[in-house]
């Protein structure tokens, strides 16, 4: 977790807003001016604390928010040779070698700015994890990793089609913001990959490989994790075996606290939703939110506040329901009833969406809304299930294999009344009206 901004054709003062505006994102600020581009950094160290980005390899000058976990791989492959323990490094010396041909092979998730011949270059990881967002005003280009960074220096004004998407479903689908004009740099590309025909005790052995090896590639020594009373966290619980664990509990029937405590790993902190627990958080979580991309999520702010106490690095088991088709109860329905679009938004699309490509394009926001909550507290949220090589052998197994959750199931070695529990999800006892409608109060959009 760190933060990027710049600034083509501006001033330093711009981007001293801009990179004040972004500085919970990490523990120190830094910056870097090139002819006329401007760079400001929030730094957290995580890989290695020795010298801030950006990393220099030939021509190329490299910034990186976020991680490349397969990075040590990379090093060994192509025989790199860093001075540092940093990714960011081994980033600048990649592209240094292979410039932008080989990208696809990045893993992990990231936002990446280079600087090279006088010209910045921005990507993303394939699932948009991490982002850059973009405004033009003249000659001016302002780059931020959060939207707060461009308004911290422009008016920037609303977007009603998208905010009235947001209203409408609580998620945006197209790749514009609730601001005119402000875009996000394009992901890696990512495909969906074609089935395969592959015994079912094969499939499971590769799962236990790819999954083991994802866990290696994540793992930080001062760690935690975000725990429900699922599958998707229960396994990286075990697998990981964190230092710490954090979850919510709740009042009312929401609660899955019995389930949590059978994955609890390590020491154990949960927080009760309980009187005032809404009021105290909401205003903060909404502040950090620039970007409407989901629901309620004054409890992702909570839990990331609390777990930044104990650790830099926390995983989630976001993407697990995408990958192993978790929400089986709805494909039977059109996908019309399931998203709830605004229709000049559907328009917008221009094509009718599968079940999949929804669900893949929604993680974007529930992933938004991790990183901000996590970035407001200056903590970093990592996600095994979302590593490239899992990802990309999960989807192409037959459906009978992973609808429900069948493979995952079957393989992660948890207790009977975890895998065969019921989905209880995340819902918060506030009702998607009233959150609308604070969030609305709260930036001034509505009275």
């Amino acid at each position: 977790m760190c933060g990027i901004n710049v600034v083509i054709n501006g001033t330093h003062k711009e981007i001293e807003l801009m990179t004040s505006a972004t500085s919970k994102r990490g523990v120190s600020n830094y910056f870097y001016k090139k002819d006329n581009i401007h760079v400001g950094f929030n730094w957290l160290p995580i890989t290695d604390d020795t010298n801030p980005p950006p990393y220099t390899a030939g021509k190329y000058h490299v910034w990186l928010n976020g991680y490349i976990s397969n990075y040590k791989e990379l090093i060994d492959k192509y025989n790199l040779n860093p001075k540092s323990k940093c990714d960011t490094e081994v980033l600048a010396l990649f592209i240094d070698k292979f410039g932008f041909d080989k990208l696809q092979e990045l893993n992990g998730f990231f936002s990446v700015v280079v600087l090279v011949g006088g010209r910045i270059y921005t990507f993303t990881d394939r699932y948009g994890i991490k982002q850059l967002y973009n405004y033009k005003e003249g000659n001016t280009h302002y780059i931020s990793s959060e939207v707060k960074g461009i308004l911290a220096v422009k008016d920037l004004e609303l977007d009603t089609i998208a905010l009235a998407d947001w209203e409408y479903s609580l998620g945006i689908m197209t790749d514009n913001t609730i601001y005119k004009n402000v875009y996000k740099s394009k992901t890696l590309s990512f495909q969906i990959p074609m089935k395969i025909d592959i015994p079912y005790d094969e499939a499971k052995e590769i799962l236990e490989i790819k999954l083991l090896r994802s866990c290696f590639r994540n793992k930080y020594q001062e760690d935690g994790v975000f725990l429900s009373g699922g599958i998707d966290s229960g396994i990286l619980a075990k697998i990981l075996n964190p230092k710490y664990s954090f979850s919510m509990d709740y009042l009312d029937q929401r609660s899955e606290i019995d389930n949590i405590k059978l994955n609890s790993i390590g020491e154990h902190y949960t927080m009760i939703h309980n009187e005032g627990f809404y009021n105290k958080y909401k205003d903060q979580a909404i502040n950090a939110l620039d970007d409407l991309k989901a629901g309620s999520c004054y409890t992702n702010y909570a839990i990331s506040e609390l777990a930044s106490k104990f650790c830099k690095v926390v995983y989630s088991g976001a993407g697990g329901d995408e990958i192993f088709n978790g929400y089986t109860h709805r494909y039977n329905k059109p996908i019309g009833e399931v998203i709830c679009r605004n229709k000049e938004a559907l328009i917008k699309t221009k094509k009718e969406i599968s079940h999949k490509e929804y669900d893949w394009r929604f993680l974007k926001g529930i992933l938004i809304v991790e990183d901000r909550m996590a970035g407001a507290n200056t903590l970093e949220t990592r996600y095994p299930l979302l590593d490239n090589d899992l990802v990309d052998f999960c989807l192409s197994l037959p459906n009978t294999y992973i609808n429900n959750k069948r493979i995952l199931k079957d393989v992660s070695g948890l207790n009977d009344e975890v895998i065969n529990g019921k989905k209880k999800g995340f819902s918060n006892p506030i009702t998607n009206k009233e959150w609308i409608e604070e969030v609305l109060r709260v930036k001034g959009i509505i009275k």
